[in-house]
């Protein structure tokens, strides 16, 4: 009987440690392209603008409410409101002669000469599948474009088109090497992205 106490304890103490991980796995965070990982409330976008926009420098708030404003271009990647955010630079190829329609909705990784961006994760793999996001001037209307890529290739492509669809000719395109998913985009048996990166997954992921 005298170990009653202490076994509760305990499953107590493990409880703890459980609930702990999962607000930590869940908490806001940053890091900077050192590899330093801040905590704190995480912001991006100027909610408080007339026009909403990105901020020109994320903002990091700790629990004591202190600020700290970090170059978007220092920040490696950051979680806000249980969602990731990658950072890439991206470039779009000049359009060849004749034109491809692959070739025209591909973004190159591109440290060079490439834009800054902070990608959405979708869902990270085999085929890794982000979103670009972006607001038009004076649009307060937060845009998003799904992007995908390969584990190995060094570029995305754009996968839809808005209330348009998938982009099923560059899709056909892209995974010329998987004769399923290829089928199913070709027939229409696939209409979400999600079910484009799920169909790669489980049949043409080597």
């Amino acid at each position: 009987m005298a170990k009653t106490p202490i076994i509760i304890s305990a499953l107590f103490f493990l409880f703890c440690l459980s609930v702990g991980a999962q607000q930590t796995k869940l908490e806001d965070y940053l890091v900077l392209i050192n590899n330093d990982t801040i905590y704190g409330s995480v912001s991006y976008i100027n909610e408080k603008a007339l026009n909403r926009g990105f901020r020109k420098k994320v903002r990091s708030t700790d629990s004591r409410g202190r600020t700290k404003k970090y170059r978007r271009e220092s920040t490696k990647a950051f979680r806000v409101n249980g969602v990731d955010y990658h950072s890439f630079w991206l470039s779009q190829p000049k359009q060849p002669f004749p034109p491809t329609s692959l070739v025209n909705l591909r973004y190159d990784i591109d440290l060079q000469d490439g834009k800054h961006y902070f990608l959405k994760v979708m869902s990270v793999g085999s085929l890794n599948h982000y979103k670009l996001e972006w607001f038009d001037q004076g649009d307060s209307q937060l845009w998003s474009m799904s992007l995908l890529k390969k584990v190995n290739d060094d570029y995305f492509i754009r996968a839809d088109q808005g209330l348009m669809g998938l982009k099923r000719k560059v899709l056909q395109q892209y995974f010329a090497d998987c004769n399923t998913l290829e089928e199913k985009i070709e027939n229409s048996e696939i209409s979400k992205v999600w079910q484009v990166v799920e169909t790669y997954n489980r049949h043409c992921e080597r």
